[in-house]
């Protein structure tokens, strides 16, 4: 079954195209502006170079978040909208999920991830998952929240907090760097060749093919229960006192097209448990 997968959480886009766990593509995609504009001239591009069209695509993938609000609202609305149009399977996964499922591809010999991103004020969007077959499970959800409570959070899983493979534009904040590097790190003398980068998976990639082989994103989605993971409210939220969280619907919403009725579910957000930290 042919697999479009992509990721617009962050302004790193990440596309990908898979067929049966095979790749037939697959494109990063720095994006400054809107991908309002590049999101769909890129998937046209993967699809014509790849002698297909959009109506064979039977199974959409899309990273729900956290990221940007502007970057995951456009990819999750296109996702659902391609979804309903085509009569495809809808796939959605946590931003860190599919973050973590690339970089323990290119780290065959760690079983531990943690993903972490630049989410301002302070904080991090941070999550940390184990290997699980060929995809991954979270020991510690995305969440919010600042560098040392995740750290604290590390440290309670994690017997070596140098044992997960770290990804993102957040490691440094969650690491420290130089001198500010964290004194458990910073003790273990000479410094050597870590696992730790900057640079954002290839997400699409990962997810692409794992969910043309089966192996992520679970049951497929209703395109009308599905709904991007925030984690935590926006800045114009915060400064206007208001909750745009989406939420449940009160019954069941009528898909007339499909004949069903479908109930729009909670979204679990993830929230971090607090610390002593």
């Amino acid at each position: 079954m042919l697999t479009l997968a992509f990721d617009t959480a962050t302004r790193w886009g990440r596309f990908a195209l898979a067929e049966d766990g095979r790749l037939l593509d697959y494109r990063p995609m720095n994006v400054s502006g809107s991908y309002a504009d590049a999101l769909l001239p890129v998937v046209e591009s993967m699809l014509a170079d790849a002698g297909r069209s959009l109506e064979e695509v039977a199974r959409i993938a899309v990273t729900r978040g956290p990221g940007s609000f502007t970057g995951l609202r456009i990819g999750v609305a296109t996702a659902k909208g391609l979804a309903y149009a085509l009569g495809a399977e809808l796939h959605a996964v946590p931003t860190p999920a599919a973050m973590a499922a690339d970089m323990l591809d290119g780290h065959p010999d760690r079983d531990l991830a943690m993903p972490a991103l630049d989410a301002r004020r302070g904080e991090i969007y941070a999550a940390i998952y184990r290997r699980e077959g060929g995809w991954v499970e979270a020991l510690a959800a995305p969440a919010a929240a600042t560098p040392d409570a995740w750290w604290a959070r590390l440290k309670a899983l994690a017997a070596d907090p140098e044992a997960p493979v770290f990804a993102g534009d957040g490691v440094g904040m969650l690491l420290g760097e130089g001198a500010s590097l964290r004194p458990e790190l910073r003790e273990r003398g000479e410094p050597a060749l870590r696992c730790w980068t900057a640079a954002h998976p290839r997400t699409a990639r990962a997810l692409a093919l794992a969910v043309s082989a089966g192996e992520a994103g679970g049951t497929a989605v209703h395109p009308f229960t599905l709904t991007p993971l925030y984690a935590r409210a926006s800045e114009a939220e915060v400064k206007r006192g208001l909750d745009l969280t989406p939420g449940s619907s009160s019954g069941p919403v009528r898909d007339r097209r499909r004949g069903e009725d479908v109930r729009v579910e909670d979204v679990d957000e993830g929230k971090l448990p607090e610390t002593d930290a």
